[in-house]
């Protein structure tokens, strides 16, 4: 009995003991900020305060916004132990509604990264109509929208994530918002559910990844109806994308796996003018020990051709990524013309590269 407590005892000083050496070495003074309500395009900054708590330097390799929305900022280098850093997100505030985004810090005193997260809402500040045009810039029919291209963040299975716009009624008669063709991973939630005439309102878009099969890039068009009976088109369509990325484990020995790196994740392609094609190219590289696989690769917008020699890369070996914009397919989606690359790097699951031109 006594030999029995005693291997119970030293099991539990055990259990202890590995927890504390497999805890977190970054310790934030908050993790979720509320911006509160901020203007349409006048993006919102919020710090985010840490400090090192254990005996090892602390150092945070990675910061992924999952969104372009999104810009990041963090301390650079090895942080001793006791001393302070932060990392500073920005949010661009160039959709009007509520916004809830999060943020994955990758360090390495941890196999899985932290989740901070910053929230708030995007508001109008208008009080009259005078700058109707440049708040509501898109127009189906008598009804004016923020915008007609939604984009989520990026989820796993088992996330829910929320996008809104806002939209105003132009018409003379009382307006009762409807979207067409929604795919069965969004509900939508119109606030108020009848408009009247010159009065705004919000659609909220719930995105539930329960009910998407699909890994990678899920885009689809959407439409909000004009009116009763109303029918899809080209011009009643509204762009919806979200990415839904696989669940990632690194490997028992980490000095096995792979590690992706690339060389830019913008490629300036220049003037397009009367080219029927523009192109450029990225290296991308294996830094690590094990194989490099490029799980998927696909275009935001249908405008992108990528091609490249192979999927996998062995340890140390490189490779150039070419990516080619054709003219002729520009308009036909309103995403922004970039690149998706999901690997199976754990701790670089994924990276966008975005291509940038002028007409």
């Amino acid at each position: 009995m006594i030999n029995m407590k005693f291997r119970l005892l030293m099991m539990s000083a055990c259990v202890l003991l590995c927890g504390q050496m497999m805890g977190q070495r970054i310790s934030f003074d908050k993790s979720t900020v509320n911006a509160g309500t901020t203007l349409w395009r006048r993006p919102v900054t919020a710090v985010f305060k840490f400090t090192n708590k254990e005996r090892e330097p602390l150092v945070v390799t990675d910061v992924d916004a999952g969104c372009g929305c999104l810009d990041v900022k963090w301390t650079k280098g090895a942080i001793a132990k006791g001393a302070k850093g932060e990392i500073s997100i920005t949010y661009d505030a160039k959709l009007l509604g509520r916004f809830d985004r999060y943020v994955n810090v990758h360090t390495n005193g941890s196999d899985k990264p932290e989740r901070i997260r910053l929230k708030g809402l995007v508001s109008t500040g208008e009080k009259d109509n005078k700058n109707v045009e440049n708040l509501f810039p898109y127009q189906i029919g008598d009804i004016m929208l923020s915008t007609d291209n939604i984009e989520f963040p990026d989820v796993h299975k088992g996330d829910s994530a929320m996008m809104s716009f806002e939209i105003l009624n132009g018409s003379s008669e009382v307006y009762t918002p409807q979207l067409m063709h929604l795919p069965p991973y969004i509900t939508a939630e119109y606030k108020p559910a009848m408009l009247g005439r010159g009065r705004r309102g919000v659609v909220n878009l719930t995105l539930n990844t329960e009910n998407m099969n699909s890994v990678g890039i899920n885009q689809t068009n959407i439409y909000l109806a004009r009116f009763s009976g109303d029918k899809v088109g080209d011009d009643n369509d509204i762009t919806l994308t979200s990415v839904l990325l696989p669940e990632l484990e690194k490997s028992a020995n980490a000095l096995l796996d792979p590690e992706f790196h690339v060389s830019s994740n913008v490629i300036d392609m220049g003037k397009l003018g009367r080219k029927s094609k523009i192109s450029g190219k990225v290296t991308i590289t294996n830094k690590g020990k094990g194989v490099l696989r490029l799980e998927s690769i696909e275009v935001y917008n249908q405008a992108l051709k990528v091609s490249l020699p192979k999927r996998s890369l062995v340890p140390g070996e490189s490779m150039k990524m070419k990516v080619t914009l054709q003219a002729k397919y520009l308009g036909m989606s309103n995403a922004q013309p970039r690149v998706l690359i999901i690997t199976n790097d754990a701790d670089h699951q994924k990276e966008t590269i975005t291509v940038k031109y002028v007409k």
